[in-house]
């Protein structure tokens, strides 16, 4: 009987050595492409974004429709496919696919304690171009969605947002016939905190 407490109390150990090691021995993400890779395959899988409903990711991301049933390496090589604009310096991606009419953009911004709140912008064009915008947080594995703490709006019935791939402003585009497309109806600047309306 000893021993087997023993050996159950030397297994548990062991096992929760091994859950640390591997979640202390994770490289963190540092460029844009890393936390774009490392993103869930499906909203759902962002902490706070299961509950209700994200503007503009109604459908998930438009990325993720090849990715259910798939091995990791087809999701990294389907996901790698995806990227148009690969900028590393600025923090800057525009993905693009035949399969959808629109784009996503993925975009870092640098918070004040150095760490990097990954924007994630999804447009989709049926007549006109709407879109949604959320803002996360990578930590040891785990996406936080924290659009309500950094933005004062995160949506956009008209148009669409656009991330910067110079500077730290977002842009509200026209994407209907509410008004002239393409013309920018509001613009967010990032303070290293929060974004604030312009």
């Amino acid at each position: 009987m000893k021993k087997r407490v023993v050996k159950i109390i030397s297994i548990s150990l062991l096992l929760v050595f091994s859950v640390v090691v591997c979640t202390v021995g994770q490289t963190p993400p540092k460029t844009v492409t890393e936390f774009y890779l490392k993103l869930p395959g499906s909203i759902n899988g962002i902490e706070g974004t299961q509950d209700n409903e994200v503007f503009g990711f109604e459908d998930d991301f438009l990325f993720y429709s090849n990715e259910r049933n798939e091995s990791p390496s087809a999701i990294l090589r389907y996901r790698k496919s995806l990227i148009k604009i690969e900028d590393i310096k600025n923090g800057y991606l525009r993905l693009e696919s035949n399969e959808w009419k629109g784009w996503t953009e993925v975009a870092l911004f640098k918070k004040a304690d150095g760490s990097s709140l990954v924007g994630i912008s999804q447009v989709e064009c049926k007549p006109g171009c709407v879109g949604g915008l959320i803002f996360s947080l990578y930590t040891k594995g785990h996406w936080k969605n924290v659009t309500r703490q950094v933005f004062p709006e995160s949506s956009s019935l008209h148009g669409y947002y656009t991330l910067p791939r110079v500077g730290t402003s977002i842009a509200v585009v026209c994407g209907d016939g509410s008004c002239r497309q393409g013309e920018k109806l509001g613009e967010y600047q990032w303070n290293k905190e929060k974004f604030i309306k312009k």
